[in-house]
C-alpha cells in the first residue's frame, strides 16, 4: 500500500486560499462549516489569513502529498498584531467585503464576529502575550501532527522572546479542549469561549 506523503513545513503566503479553506472545513466547533457561508474565505479572514499575511515565518501548515490540510498561526504579542489589525488588516478587510451581502447562515454571524474582535482583547493577552490558532482537517488528525504543529510554532515563539501563549477554544469542542489538556493548556478564563493559556 502506497503511503501518503505528510510535509509540517513554514507556511507561504501562496497558502493564502488552502489554509483558508481549511478554516472553513472546520469552523463549524471543529467540523465543515462550507455550508454555512456565502464566501469560503469568510472565517480565515479573522481566524487564519491575518497572520499569514503579517508574519508567514510564525504560521506552519500540515502538507499531505502537497495540499495543505492543517496549520497553525500565530502571533508572539497580541497587542502589537492587535495595532497592526487596526491599521491594516481591517481597512484591508473592508475592501474586500464592499460588496458583500448577507447570503447564507452564518453570514451575519461573521459580521458580528468581525466587529467584536477590532476591539483590543481582554486582560488575559496582556499575562500570556502570545497566542494561537490551528485547525487541521479529519485526515490530518491523530498521528501527533497537532502536537508536532504547536510544539514547532512554540520554538519558534520562544526564539521571538516569548514566553506565554494563549488560545480560545469553543465550549463545545471537547475533542480539541481535550487535546490542549494534554499539551499542557490550562484555564485562564471564561470570554465567549474557552480562554486556555501556558508557559513556553
Amino acid at each position: 500500500m502506497p503511503t501518503d506523503h505528510i510535509l509540517i513545513r513554514t507556511a507561504r503566503p501562496s497558502d493564502e486560499m488552502e489554509i483558508a479553506l481549511v478554516c472553513l472545513k472546520t469552523a463549524n466547533s471543529g467540523e465543515d462549516a462550507s455550508g454555512l457561508y456565502s464566501r469560503p474565505e469568510l472565517p480565515g479572514l479573522v481566524w487564519s489569513t491575518p497572520y499569514l499575511v503579517h508574519s508567514p515565518d510564525n504560521c506552519f501548515v500540515v502538507e499531505r502529498d502537497g495540499e495543505v490540510v492543517g496549520y497553525i498561526v500565530t502571533t508572539p504579542d497580541t497587542r502589537a498584531f492587535e495595532a497592526w489589525q487596526r491599521d491594516f488588516w481591517w481597512p484591508e478587510v473592508c475592501k474586500r467585503l464592499s460588496h458583500f451581502e448577507v447570503k447564507a447562515p452564518n453570514d451575519q454571524d461573521f459580521l458580528d464576529t468581525l466587529e467584536r474582535v477590532q476591539a483590543p482583547a481582554p486582560n488575559y493577552a496582556d499575562d500570556f502575550p502570545a497566542h494561537l490558532h490551528i485547525n487541521l482537517l479529519p485526515e490530518a488528525q491523530g498521528g501527533g501532527k497537532g502536537r508536532k504543529l504547536i510544539e514547532t510554532a512554540s520554538d519558534r515563539l520562544l526564539k521571538l522572546g516569548a514566553t506565554k501563549l494563549h488560545l480560545g477554544v469553543s465550549f463545545t469542542n471537547q475533542k480539541a479542549i481535550g487535546f490542549y489538556q494534554a499539551m499542557g493548556f490550562e484555564e485562564v478564563t471564561r470570554d465567549g469561549a474557552l480562554i486556555l493559556g501556558k508557559s513556553l
